[in-house]
């Protein structure tokens, strides 16, 4: 910004007032001098008084032509102060206006902070819901794969069945000498069925645990990751309400120091002046 230097301003008005008064003074005494004769009149049309008066009329013009000059030059100075003055208004209006731009842009960002937090937070949310989708899907398909083995084992079961009942009615028709050995034959089918639907028990046993194993180390994965993030944010502010405890702590220490400080001071100060009372008798009578 560009220094404007401040001329001390000569007061116009007075110096032309006082010029015009020394003129009309001598104007003045000029009118009032008494008339001569003719031969008086010849003299003062001499050479030296045509020159005063020639001198005196270019004082005069040029007295004028100053006063026009000056005030001129006072306008000149009013325009320039005038737009000195709006130069200044217009330099404060752009920087009030470059002060909002940066307010506006501190808001946007502020702005887009918040959206991006949300947006992370929505996006976390989303994937949240698309695991326990996935995971109820997992745990349907499971459930649909051990429903089609049961299916596929009953099935088969009765199919060996039918064919055992085959096989027995077959044999009742067959001589009567074998129906002994039939019938061990009979009792080993049946305990194989046994063992075969003990077997596919077992089996869809295992399978209905491990499904329902993986979904609990499922869950409590989430629940556990959860809890680690709750922690952490719970040690965060931990740490930061220890920060200020301390730092209110050391600052009453400090405080009860400097009143310790105080009072030994003062402690001194009035055992000093009770050693000097005692040295000197005559203040104490």
């Amino acid at each position: 910004m560009n220094k404007v230097k401040i001329i001390p301003k000569v007061n116009i008005k007075k110096l032309a007032k006082k010029a015009s008064k020394t003129l009309a003074k001598v104007y003045k005494k000029i009118e009032a001098r008494p008339k001569k004769s003719k031969k008086i009149k010849k003299q003062i049309k001499s050479k030296s008084q045509i020159r005063f008066f020639q001198k005196l009329r270019e004082e005069k013009e040029k007295q004028k032509r100053k006063e026009k000059f000056i005030k001129l030059q006072t306008i000149k100075e009013r325009n320039l102060d005038k737009k000195r003055i709006k130069d200044e208004e217009l330099k404060l209006k752009n920087k009030e206006l470059r002060l909002k731009e940066e307010e506006l842009k501190l808001r946007q960002a502020e702005q887009k902070l918040k959206e991006q937090a949300e947006q992370r937070l929505q996006d976390q949310e989303q994937r949240r819901k698309e695991e326990d989708k996935r995971l109820r899907e997992e745990a349907q398909r499971i459930r649909d794969e051990e429903r089609r083995a049961r299916e596929a084992a009953e099935q088969r079961l009765r199919d060996e069945q039918q064919r055992i009942r085959d096989e027995h009615q077959r044999r009742r028709d067959e001589e009567q000498r074998k129906r002994d050995d039939d019938e061990i034959r009979r009792l080993e089918a049946e305990q194989r069925i046994k063992d075969e639907e003990k077997r596919l028990k077992e089996e869809e046993e295992q399978k209905k645990l491990e499904a329902e194993k993986k979904i609990e180390d499922e869950q409590k994965k989430l629940k556990e990751e959860e809890s680690r993030k709750k922690n952490e944010a719970e040690e965060l502010r931990l740490k930061e309400w220890e920060m200020k405890f301390d730092e209110e702590r050391k600052k009453s220490e400090e405080d009860e120091f400097l009143k310790e400080e105080e009072l030994k001071q003062k402690e001194e100060e009035r055992r000093q002046k009770l050693l000097s009372e005692e040295k000197n008798p005559n203040k104490i009578n």
